[in-house]
């Protein structure tokens, strides 16, 4: 598929796909013989985890080193991956749920505390003489 097609379902812009080819975050990507990005549903798959990642926070050096061999997925099943890259992925993803489940905490702890002020302020309107 054609990056327009890509962007549409990884939910990326066709300037950031490039962008993150540039900076040699993506695979090789192959190309059609008039020499236009031809996306797999793989490739797809790979630019929306990546998408996850720097939105959910990981830092571009993290997701660099996450993305250094490419997309593995389908080589661990052939075997073309060493385990040293995998545990080196897995340490990864595990440091970055761990800051996932504080950032979940501190926003439980924000939204309790806008549900505080927000009842403060019915509370009040209620008591004002036009009834809120």
């Amino acid at each position: 598929m054609l990056i327009r097609e890509a962007a549409e379902q990884s939910g990326l812009s066709a300037h950031t796909i490039r962008y993150y080819e540039k900076l040699g975050l993506l695979p090789h990507v192959k190309r059609t013989p008039a020499g236009l990005r031809d996306f797999s549903p793989t490739d797809v798959q790979f630019l929306s985890f990546v998408a996850a990642l720097r939105q959910t926070g990981m830092p571009w050096k993290r997701i660099a080193v996450f993305l250094k061999d490419g997309c593995i997925s389908e080589r661990m099943n052939s075997r073309e991956v060493s385990p040293a890259v995998v545990e080196e992925r897995l340490a990864l993803l595990e440091e970055h749920k761990l800051r996932l489940a504080e950032q979940q905490r501190e926003l439980v702890r924000l939204d309790a505390e806008v549900d505080r002020k927000m009842q403060l302020y019915t509370q009040w309107l209620q008591t004002q003489p036009d009834g809120g």
